[in-house]
Formats: structure tokens, C-alpha cells, sequence
């Protein structure tokens, strides 16, 4: 497996990666407020006003396994346009361009 921000964490204070962990397994998982598919394509929508390539492919793939159509998507990555700004956007459309092959 990869190192990654979490594994560091764990590594360095486990505790602190503990608590954080069961907090974000609640939100993913257990939050029924909205569904799970409505939840990754707003955090594709977040990733891409932050132009997190990595953040942006994963949880479109989440998104789309959890039933997000491609054209959802597409429409996440084009609303975030509007408070993101075209950096943002050619970002979040460069970041994606294998996965939307993919998912034709």
C-alpha cells in the first residue's frame, strides 16, 4: 500500500489518526442525510475549487459506482465552475479526461 497522508498520521500520532478516522468513517458511511452518491459529487465539487487532481478521479470513481451518471458528473465539474473559475475547472477536466473515456 501507499503512503499516504493517513498512513504518516497513523505513524506518527495513531491516536489523534484514530479519532479522525472514526469521524470520517461516520460521514462516509453512516451519514444518511444525503445520499452517498450526492455526497462524492460534492466532493468532487470541493476537490475541483481546489484543483486536487488525485481528490477530483477518486471521488468521481466513488461517485459513479454509487450511481452518478458520467453527465453528473460533468455537471458537478461545470457548476463548480462558477465559484472555482477556469483554473479550477481545467483542473478538474484535465484530471478527468481517462475516467470519462472509461465510462462511456
Amino acid at each position: 500500500m501507499a503512503r499516504n497522508h493517513w498512513t504518516i498520521l497513523g505513524e506518527l500520532d495513531p491516536e489523534l489518526n484514530d479519532k479522525i478516522t472514526a469521524w470520517r468513517t461516520h460521514l462516509v458511511n453512516d451519514n444518511d442525510k444525503l445520499e452517498r452518491k450526492t455526497r462524492e459529487l460534492i466532493n468532487v465539487a470541493m476537490a475541483t475549487i481546489l484543483k486536487q487532481d488525485a481528490v477530483i478521479v477518486a471521488h468521481a470513481k466513488m461517485a459513479y459506482q454509487f450511481g452518478a451518471t458520467k453527465n453528473e458528473i460533468l455537471a458537478t465539474v461545470e457548476q463548480a465552475l462558477t465559484m472555482g473559475g477556469f483554473p479550477s475547472f481545467r483542473c478538474a477536466m484535465l484530471a478527468l479526461d481517462e475516467f470519462f473515456k472509461e465510462a462511456e
